[in-house]
C-alpha cells in the first residue's frame, strides 16, 4: 500500500523526564553483553576459555574494558611472584611459585645465607676460638715436622742433604759440608757414582714410608678437621635455618630450595676442605655463591592480580626472553638475564591483545597459542643464532600459567582463524561482540546521559541544555540507523562534545546548545559540495521537473570511510527487439559489483514472472547509471530499475520529481535498505543547489519508515508541505505514483505492456499470457 508520510510522525521526539541520573555510579553499563561475557571468561576456571571480542579499537574502550576486569580481579587473592632458581644444575633452572612479595625475601635470604655460609668458612679457616680443631693442627703440625726432621737426619748420615721438589724430596750428595755440582758428580770417579746411586735409592725407599706415615697422618688429621667443621656448621648455622624454616614453612618449594643449598653448600666445603684457605678460597666462592635466585615476576606491590595491555605483542614481549652478554667476544647468559613477558606478568590476570598487532608480529600468534593450549610458557623458542657462539645456553624449565587472553579485533581476523585455524576455536572459546546499537529506553538514555556528563567533567567542557542533549540524541538515532535505537560509541560522543564545546567558546554561550550540536553533527565534507556543486552548474544531469520515458531519479550513498552523502543518481533504459535479457552497460564495464549483479537476475525473474512467464520476451533491455565512472554495487536501485524499464517497455513516463530507492524481491515485493536518511538528504540537497525544492519528494521502501532520522532542514520542509516522503510495500505501489495519474491502475500498465510487445512478435510466437 502506498502511503505519504505525515510530519508528526516524522520528526524526532525524545521524552527525557523519565531520566533520573545519579552522577557518581560509574557509568560502565553492567547489562551490556560484552561485559556479561568477559565476566563469564574471569569467571570459568577451565583451559581454553578465553575471549575473542568483536569490536573497533580505541583507548576509551580498552580503558572500559581494563577498569571492569580490575574491578573483576579485585576479588581475586593476591597474586603469586614467580622465581626461576639454580640448585644442581646452572643451565637448568626451575621455577618456584611464591605467595605475594615472598620472591624477593627468597632471593634476598638466599644472598644473606652465602654471606653467612662465606663468613663462617673464613672464621673457621682462619680464626683459633674452636680449640679442637688448633689441638688438631698443631698434632698435625708436630707429626709432619717430626717426620720429615726424621727423613733428614737419615739423609745427613747417608751424606746428602733434602730439597723439596714438585714431586716429592729430592736428595743431593754433599762434599765438604757442601752440595756437588753437575761438574763435581762428572769429575767423580764411576764407583763413587754407583755409590751415590746406590745409597739414593735406598733413601727414596724409606722416603716413601715417611710420604706414607704423612699421607696416612694427613688423612686422619682432615677427617677428624671434617668432622669438626660439620659440628661448626651445625652450632654456627641453627639460628639461622630455624629462621628461614619458619619464614617459609608455607612454601614447601622454597623450603626445599634453601634446604638444598645449604646442604650442598656444607657437603661441598667439607668435602673440598684442606686446611689452607688461600688454596681453598676459589672453590669456596664457587661452592657458594653459585645458586641463584632470579624474581622473574615481583607481584610486591600488586594486591590482585593485572589486566595487561600487550600494545607490541612480539614473541619476546608475550613470551619472555633469554638476554646475552658479550665479554670479550664472547657470548654468555645466566638465569639473571631471563626477563618475563606479558603472559607471567598477567599470570592469574588478564592479558589483552589486538589480533592485528599479534598476526603481524612475526610467529607470535604461533607462540601465543602453544603457550595457551599447554598452560606454561617456554623459553625455548629463544635459543637462538647466539646459543652457536656460547658454550652452552640455559634450558629453564617450563613455568606453569592460568590467565584469561582477550583478543580485539573484527569479525574478518575472526572468520579467518575460525575456519582456517584448528586450535584456535579450542582455545578461543567464547566470543562477543560490542553491540553499539541499543533500544532506546530509560536504562539506555541514562546510559548515554551518564556518559555525557563524565565526558563534560573529565575534559572540562561547557554543560548541555535540554535541546543539545536531544540533539545528541536524535545524532546517536541517525548513527544506528532507526528512531528508536541509539548508536552507542564513547569516541564518537567525545569527540561531538568536544567539538561543540569549542563552537559553543566561539560563540560566546554559556552552554553548549542544540545549534552547536547541530553545526558539528551535519558539517558537510568539502567533496560532498563540490558534488553539489556540479549539479547546480548542470555538469551532472538531473531531472526533478515533468515527466521522461525509460529514466528515473534513483539514488545511492558515496561513503568515503570516515563520512558518506547521498546523491541522486539518473537510471536509464532502452528497449530493442532481442531475448528478453537485461543488458547492464556497469557490468559489461566492468563497474558493477557482485551483489548489483544479483539484483540484475533478480529483475529479470521478476519481469519475466509478470510478462511472458513461459515465453521468451521478444526484447532486451539497456539499464545504465547515467555519468557514473566508479564500481557500482548494491541492490537498492532495483525498484528504480525495474521502473524504467516498465516504463521503456509501455512507453508510460516517469515523474521527475520523485527519486526513489528500494530493492525488490522476484514476487515484486519492496525491501529495505540502507543510508536512507542520507539519500533523502542528497535528493533534497540537489533540489536547494536548483533552487526547486517545492512538490519533489522520495519514495521509500515501507520498511525504512522507523529508520527517519533527518536534519532539521528537511523537516521543516517536510512539515511546510514543500517535501513530501511516502513508502512502498511492493512495485505496484512505486509505479502508482512514478508512472500513474489519479487513476492509475496496475494492470492499465500491463494493457500498454503488451501493445508494445505486439509490434515485436509479427514475425515470431505470441507472447504467452500475461500474469497479473
Amino acid at each position: 500500500m502506498l502511503r505519504k508520510i505525515n510530519s508528526k510522525d516524522l520528526l524526532y521526539n525524545l521524552e527525557l523526564n523519565d531520566i533520573n541520573i545519579d552522577k557518581t555510579k560509574n557509568y560502565t553499563p553492567e547489562y551490556n553483553p560484552m561485559f556479561e561475557k568477559i565476566s563469564l571468561a574471569l569467571d570459568i576456571d577451565k583451559p581454553g576459555y578465553n575471549l575473542y571480542l568483536v569490536d573497533d579499537f580505541s583507548k576509551e574502550k580498552l580503558d572500559s574494558i581494563m577498569n571492569f576486569i580490575n574491578k573483576k580481579l579485585e576479588k581475586k587473592e593476591k597474586p603469586k611472584d614467580i622465581c626461576y632458581v639454580v640448585l644442581e644444575e646452572e643451565r637448568y633452572p626451575y621455577s618456584i611459585y611464591l605467595e605475594n612479595g615472598m620472591g624477593k625475601v627468597l632471593k634476598e635470604k638466599l644472598e644473606y645465607i652465602q654471606e653467612e655460609y662465606n663468613e663462617c668458612i673464613y672464621e673457621f679457616y682462619n680464626k683459633s676460638s674452636n680449640k679442637e680443631k688448633e689441638i688438631i693442627l698443631e698434632s698435625m703440625d708436630k707429626k709432619r715436622n717430626e717426620i720429615v726432621n726424621e727423613l733428614i737426619e737419615e739423609s745427613k748420615k747417608e751424606g746428602f742433604e733434602i730439597k723439596t721438589g714438585v714431586s716429592g724430596f729430592v736428595f743431593m750428595p754433599i762434599r765438604d759440608g757442601k752440595a756437588l755440582s753437575e761438574d763435581e758428580y762428572e769429575d767423580l770417579s764411576k764407583e763413587e757414582k754407583e755409590e751415590i746411586v746406590e745409597k739414593v735409592s735406598k733413601l727414596k725407599e724409606k722416603a716413601e714410608k715417611y710420604l706414607e706415615m704423612l699421607t696416612d697422618m694427613e688423612t686422619k688429621g682432615l677427617e677428624d678437621l671434617r668432622d669438626i667443621m660439620k659440628t661448626y656448621f651445625e652450632m654456627e648455622m641453627k639460628s639461622l635455618k630455624e629462621e628461614y624454616r619458619k619464614e617459609f614453612e608455607d612454601n614447601i618449594q622454597s623450603l626445599d630450595f634453601l634446604n638444598s643449598v645449604c646442604r650442598n653448600i656444607e657437603n661441598e666445603l667439607i668435602e673440598n676442605y684442606t686446611s689452607n684457605y688461600e688454596d681453598d678460597q676459589e672453590s669456596i666462592v664457587k661452592c657458594i655463591y653459585k645458586y641463584k635466585v632470579n624474581v622473574i615476576v615481583d607481584n610486591t606491590l600488586n594486591k590482585s592480580p593485572l589486566v595487561i595491555f600487550e600494545e607490541n605483542p612480539s614473541v619476546n614481549n608475550l613470551i619472555g626472553s633469554i638476554e646475552y652478554e658479550s665479554k670479550n667476544g664472547v657470548y654468555y647468559t645466566d638465569t639473571s638475564l631471563i626477563k618475563a613477558g606479558s603472559l607471567l606478568k598477567a599470570n592469574e590476570g588478564c592479558l589483552i591483545v589486538r589480533a592485528n598487532s599479534l598476526l603481524t608480529n612475526g610467529s607470535a600468534y604461533f607462540y601465543l597459542k602453544k603457550a595457551l593450549i599447554n598452560d606454561k610458557i617456554d623459553f625455548d623458542y629463544n635459543r637462538g643464532y647466539l646459543e652457536l657462539l656460547s658454550l652452552g645456553g640455559l634450558k629453564p624449565e617450563q613455568i606453569k600459567t592460568n590467565l584469561k587472553v582477550i583478543i580485539i579485533g573484527d569479525y574478518e581476523v575472526y572468520n579467518l582463524l575460525y575456519n582456517y585455524d584448528e586450535d584456535f576455536k579450542k582455545i578461543f572459546k567464547l566470543k562477543s561482540e560490542y553491540n553499539k546499537v541499543v533500544d532506546i529506553n530509560s536504562k539506555s538514555k541514562e546510559w548515554i546521559f551518564k556518559n555525557i556528563y563524565h565526558t563534560c567533567e573529565g575534559e572540562n567542557l561547557k554543560n548541555l541544555n535540554e535541546e543539545a542533549l536531544k540533539e545528541v540524541c536524535k545524532y546517536l538515532s541517525r548513527k544506528a540507523e532507526n528512531k528508536n535505537k541509539f548508536y552507542f560509541d564513547k569516541c564518537e560522543i567525545d569527540k561531538l562534545l568536544i567539538q561543540a564545546d569549542n563552537r559553543a567558546k566561539i560563540e560566546n554561550r554559556d552552554v553548549i546548545t542544540k545549534e552547536d550540536i547541530q553545526f558539528v553533527a551535519y558539517e558537510k565534507e568539502e567533496i560532498e559540495k563540490e558534488v553539489m556543486e556540479e549539479y547546480e552548474k548542470e555538469r551532472i544531469f538531473i531531472d526533478i521537473k515533468g515527466k521522461k520515458i525509460g529514466q528515473v531519479n534513483g539514488l545511492s550513498v558515496v561513503d568515503l570511510g570516515y563520512a558518506s552523502f547521498g546523491r541522486p543518481i539518473r537510471i536509464t533504459c532502452c528497449c530493442y527487439k532481442g531475448n528478453g535479457n537485461i543488458i547492464d552497460i556497469q557490468k559489461e564495464s566492468d563497474l558493477s559489483g557482485n551483489i548489483h549483479n544479483k539484483a540484475i537476475s533478480i529483475l529479470k525473474g521478476y519481469i519475466n514472472s509478470i510478462i511472458g512467464k513461459y515465453d521468451t520476451l521478444p526484447v532486451d533491455f539497456h539499464l545504465s547509471f547515467e555519468q557514473i565512472y566508479g564500481k557500482v554495487d548494491g541492490d537498492s536501485a532495483s525498484v528504480a530499475e525495474a521502473i524504467a524499464m516498465l516504463s521503456a517497455l509501455s512507453n508510460m513516463p516517469i515523474t521527475q520529481s520523485i527519486a526513489v530507492t528500494g530493492s525488490i524481491n522476484q514476487f515484486g515485493q519492496v525491501q529495505p535498505i540502507g543510508g536512507v536518511n542520507d539519500k533523502i538528504e542528497g535528493f533534497y540537497e540537489v533540489c536547494k543547489y536548483k533552487n526547486d525544492i517545492k512538490g519533489k519528494g522520495i519514495l521509500i521502501p515501507e520498511t525504512n519508515r522507523e529508520d527517519l532520522v533527518l536534519n532539521k532542514e528537511v523537516e521543516e520542509a517536510i512539515k511546510k508541505g514543500e517535501f513530501t516522503i511516502y513508502t512502498m510495500e511492493n512495485l505496484e505501489d512505486a509505479a502508482k505514483i512514478l508512472l500513474g495519474e489519479k487513476n492509475f491502475r496496475f494492470d492499465n500498465l500491463i494493457e500498454e505492456i503488451e501493445k508494445e510487445l505486439k509490434k515485436y512478435n509479427k514475425k515470431s510466437k505470441k507472447c504467452g499470457k500475461i500474469r497479473l
